[in-house]
C-alpha cells in the first residue's frame, strides 16, 4: 500500500512549490554518490506480456530490466512513473497501477564513475499500456516475456530482482479489468488487514 500525504497543520500542500529545476550536473553527481536514490519501475503489459528493454547505461547496463527510474521531486508516485514512462517509451499506463512492494537495489557501478555505485529504494508496480512503444536513447532492444516464455530456463538468466518482479507481474498478464481491480484494493488494503486480524486463541 502506497499513500500520499499532502497536507500540513490541517492545510493541503501546493506541489508546484516542490517542483524544481534539475540539480546541475557536478551536484547531482556529488548526490548520485553520498545518497539512497528513491526510484520507481513497473512490470508493463504490452503486446501479451511484461515489457522489459536493455539498459544503454549503468547501472545494470547491457541487462533486461522494466522501465522506471528516479522519484521526482513534488509529483506522487504514480504521475512520476507515467512521465517517466512516456519519457523513455511512449507509451501511457492504464489504470489501475497495482503495486507490488518495494525493493532495494545495490550496485557496483554508477553513471558517472564516482567509483562508490549506486543505492536506490525502489516502488514495484504493474500496469497495462497503450500507445507506440518508440524508447528513448537510453534504451534498446525490447523484448515481450509472455507467461509461457517465462521458464526456469529464462528466469535464471535474469537479475535477481527481475526475477522477484517478474515472479508476481506474470501472473497478473492477460487477467481481466475487473479483477485486476479488485487485486489492487486487496493489496492495498492488506497491511492493515494483517494487523487488524483476529489473535489466535492458545
Amino acid at each position: 500500500m502506497r499513500k500520499t500525504y499532502a497536507s500540513e497543520k490541517g492545510k493541503p500542500v501546493d506541489l508546484s512549490r516542490l517542483t524544481a529545476d534539475r540539480l546541475p550536473l557536478d551536484i547531482y553527481q556529488k548526490a548520485h554518490q553520498g545518497l539512497v536514490l528513491p526510484c520507481q519501475d513497473v512490470a508493463i503489459e504490452h503486446q501479451g506480456g511484461i515489457l522489459l528493454v536493455n539498459r544503454d547505461n549503468n547501472p545494470a547496463k547491457n541487462v533486461l530490466w522494466p522501465l522506471g527510474g528516479r522519484l521526482e521531486r513534488g509529483m506522487t508516485q504514480e504521475s512520476s512513473l507515467r512521465e517517466k514512462v512516456r519519457n523513455e517509451s511512449g507509451l501511457s499506463l492504464l489504470d489501475p497501477l497495482i503495486y507490488l512492494g518495494q525493493g532495494r537495489t545495490f550496485f557496483n557501478t554508477d553513471p558517472f564513475e564516482h567509483g562508490h555505485g549506486t543505492d536506490t529504494e525502489n516502488s514495484r508496480y504493474f500496469a497495462r499500456s497503450t500507445g507506440i512503444l518508440n524508447l528513448d536513447s537510453d534504451h534498446s532492444k525490447p523484448i515481450i516475456v509472455k507467461p509461457s516464455d517465462y521458464n526456469p530456463e529464462f528466469r535464471a538468466a535474469l537479475e535477481p530482482y527481475v526475477q522477484d518482479f517478474l515472479d508476481m507481474a506474470i501472473h497478473l498478464v492477460g487477467q481481466p479489468e475487473k479483477w485486476l481491480w479488485e487485486t489492487k484494493e486487496l493489496i492495498d488494503q492488506s497491511l492493515l488487514a494483517i494487523i487488524l486480524r483476529n489473535p489466535k486463541k492458545s
